[in-house]
């Protein structure tokens, strides 16, 4: 049962549930710039065979795109998972699908907060196995061909757009001006959920 509906700005919200790919982001270009201008690599690019140059330096500049695409995933994941455990409670079979991936345990961990079940999740983690400090991802110690499947990048990159099927703000304002006392809260969860 939802203890409660917090709701937090749109920004905080990606920012929390993304800070590991944000950060990642913020070093990628921290490094792409002083490269620029410790190696001149501008002039490097326009002297000699310009074209392969360009592409080689593509491929550098370009990596900071991937954590965004990977934040903007989770993102998807989190809104998802938000709807699904306001709507049917906490239960491990909604959270086992995201548990494979630090970032993913993020986007649940931020959803579970702002409905009151963080401790739940964080304890299933825990009895998963997952610590804190587990950053890669499951499958690059048991199938790391994975890595070059379609399916791994579609999913970590290119995640489907969610649609939130519950408007969190009515609850929120219904919490806020009393509008509905505790057993009418609950009894409107219930007939959203059926």
């Amino acid at each position: 049962m939802v203890k409660q509906v917090q709701k937090r700005s749109l920004f905080i919200t990606y920012l929390k549930l993304g800070y590991l790919l944000h950060l990642m982001t913020i070093l990628e270009l921290v490094l792409i710039i002083s490269c620029f201008f410790q190696y001149d690599l501008i002039h490097w690019v326009q002297n000699g065979y310009t074209f392969f140059r360009v592409i080689l330096i593509f491929g550098f500049i370009s990596a900071p795109i991937f954590p965004q695409c990977d934040a903007r995933s989770r993102y998807q994941n989190y809104k998802q998972v938000k709807d699904h455990l306001f709507m049917y409670g906490f239960q491990p079979r909604i959270i086992k699908p995201f548990s494979f991936s630090r970032c993913q345990r993020d986007a649940v961990l931020a959803a579970a907060e702002e409905l009151g079940m963080k401790k739940e999740c964080q304890q299933y983690f825990f009895e998963q196995g997952h610590r804190w400090y587990h950053l890669l991802p499951e499958f690059l110690y048991h199938k790391p061909g994975y890595l070059f499947r379609k399916a791994f990048w579609l999913n970590t990159f290119f995640a489907k757009h969610y649609q939130s099927k519950v408007d969190f703000s009515v609850h929120i304002k219904a919490k806020k001006y009393n509008l509905l006392n505790e057993n009418q809260f609950n009894l409107m969860h219930d007939l959203l959920s059926n």
